[in-house]
Parts: structure tokens; C-alpha cells; sequence
């Protein structure tokens, strides 16, 4: 495969699996669909085998880890496992990012995550195609501190850890002429529109990422999750370039849905791809009030940006 050859990724991001009888309602009343945790995997494994991605991407919040959710541990660690094993039934490379939700309940690790997906502690990937150098930005580096004074021992914003910044500062300085797209789980900017921001939904130390980002100029787009929501926005560079930075709706709540991005040439192209659930769908889209604010603006259902300009 070359740099001219369309290269297409699936990226998903908090499917928040949990078999169980009862949804989760939100403190908003917005419901999420963890009844139906198997049957919403089985159709986005349909959906990922039938647009045939070159890679897929998984954005974190796996499953009902962390605070909130109250998941007993051995429920976790069978769903950790689940969701890992079904995600390699797909004759794809998949690579996941932890999110707040893949710790540990009661204890905020990562440890059953980091073996699984055979990461270091607190430290990312880099992904290397012909297209562009894929960096997965693990935003749960939180300090011994900051996991013991959050409730439940979950932060829920993110944090990059020295290693971790050090570890980005490098693969920008290194990338050349090549455009890096980066991935993470928590938000680095914060959306300018819509429902209001909440520090929870960020990196803690996101000014300096975006900092880095801008001193390279190398770095074309950014694709997070964490918020349940779709939102695309651009930021002018130091170099005067345009970087976009896009938050995504996750498969557990309204549009339920995943991101198909595609790469040919000087071309991306990202396309909304809501799974095929209409009776699901709008049992969260009618909850609390209303959630089709989550689905975002139409004209970022397909939505086209440059690599190279």
C-alpha cells in the first residue's frame, strides 16, 4: 500500500459494554443501552467486517469500569475480556486506548487493560502507514495523587504523563513531511458550541500537548472520545495552518454510531456510520430530555479536510 492508495480506519469509542438487565440512566436522565451491550457489538462487528477498514481504532471506555457505574470486579474482568476477544474476531489489526472507565473498580489501575492490549504504564502507541503516522495519546497517565483523591479512585479527565509527553514530543520531531493524526480519550480542546464544557471532559495538562502541536505543525487532526458526542471544530496553528479536532459519539448512547476515516492522497474523509438499531437508537434519543444535540451539526456527518495543505 502507498501513499496514493485509500486507507480506511474504523474508530470507535465508548461502547461502555455491560450485559446486564438494567440500563444506566445518567444524572442528566439520559438513558444508555447496557441491555443490549451484546446485540450493539454484534451489529458494529457486522458493520466494521462489511466497510472492510484497513485498521480500527478504539478510542476507550471499553467498558463500565472506574467510578459511577458501580461494576463488580469480576464482572469487569469478564467484560475486559469479552470485548477484547470479540474485537480480534475481525480479520483487522484493532488497537485500543484505555479510558476512565477500563480501571479497575474501587481501585483506578489499568493493569487488566495494560496486559490485554499489551501497553507500558501510562505510555501510548505509534502507528506508522504510508498515509500518515497514527499516534495514540494514552491520556490516563494520572499521578498516585490524583487516583486517590478523585471518587472511586477515577480521575474521569485525563492526564499525560512526562514519559508520555516526552514519547509525543519525539514522534512529532521525527515525523517529517509525513501528517500525524492523533488519537485520545479524553478531549484536548474544548468544543466551542452546544452544551457547555466541563473541566471533566479534558486533559488536565492538555495546554501542553496543544502546545507541541503547535510549535510542529505536523499534526492534521485530532480524534477523541469520552463525551458522547460528536463535535467538530478547527485551530489555527502557529504556521497558519488549520488543525481539526473532532469529539465522537460512542456506540452506548444516541446516534449510536462509529467513524469511518478515510485517507487517499491529500484527502481525509470522515463519514458518521450509525448502526442499523432504530427500535435501540431511540430509546436514548428520547431519554432526558432530548439527545440528538449528541449527534452534532449535519455537516459533520461527512465531513472533508486536507493532509498536506
Amino acid at each position: 500500500m502507498n501513499a496514493s492508495t485509500e486507507l480506511k480506519i474504523g474508530i470507535v469509542t465508548d461502547t461502555h459494554y455491560w450485559q446486564r438487565q438494567e440500563p444506566f440512566i445518567t444524572s442528566e436522565g439520559s438513558v444508555q443501552l447496557q441491555p443490549w451491550s451484546e446485540q450493539i457489538l454484534d451489529v458494529l462487528l457486522d458493520t466494521l467486517r462489511a466497510a472492510q477498514p484497513d485498521l480500527i481504532i478504539h478510542l476507550g471506555d471499553l467498558v463500565c469500569g472506574g467510578g459511577g457505574y458501580k461494576m463488580p470486579g469480576d464482572e469487569f474482568e469478564r467484560a475486559m475480556r469479552h470485548v477484547h476477544r470479540r474485537l480480534h474476531e475481525l480479520d483487522v489489526p484493532v488497537v485500543a486506548l484505555p479510558g476512565n472507565h477500563d480501571l479497575y473498580p474501587g481501585e483506578g489501575n489499568l493493569h487488566e487493560f495494560y496486559v490485554l492490549w499489551h501497553y507500558q504504564e501510562s505510555v501510548g502507541k505509534t502507528i506508522d502507514l504510508p498515509q500518515a503516522r497514527c499516534v495514540l495519546l494514552n491520556a490516563m497517565g494520572h499521578t498516585p495523587e490524583q487516583i486517590q483523591s478523585a471518587p472511586d479512585r477515577d480521575p474521569v479527565y485525563g492526564m499525560i504523563s512526562p514519559a508520555e509527553l516526552q514519547r509525543l514530543r519525539d514522534v512529532l520531531l521525527s515525523a517529517d513531511d509525513r501528517p500525524v493524526l492523533i488519537f485520545s480519550h479524553q478531549v484536548l480542546l474544548p468544543w466551542n458550541s452546544g452544551k457547555p464544557w466541563k473541566d471533566y471532559y479534558g486533559v488536565y495538562n492538555g495546554q501542553e500537548v496543544l502546545k507541541l502541536i503547535d510549535q510542529t505543525s505536523c499534526v492534521y487532526a485530532v480524534f477523541q472520545g469520552h463525551a458522547h458526542r460528536l463535535h467538530i471544530q478547527q485551530r489555527l496553528l502557529q504556521s497558519g495552518r488549520r488543525c481539526v479536532f473532532a469529539t465522537l459519539p460512542g456506540t452506548i448512547e444516541y446516534p449510536v454510531a462509529w467513524t469511518r476515516l478515510s485517507l487517499r492522497g491529500t484527502q481525509a474523509h470522515l463519514q458518521l456510520q450509525r448502526l442499523p438499531l432504530p427500535d435501540i437508537s431511540i430509546i436514548s434519543a428520547r431519554s432526558g430530555g432530548g439527545q440528538s444535540w449528541r449527534e452534532g451539526d449535519p455537516a459533520w456527518w461527512d465531513y472533508r479536510f486536507d493532509l498536506y495543505a
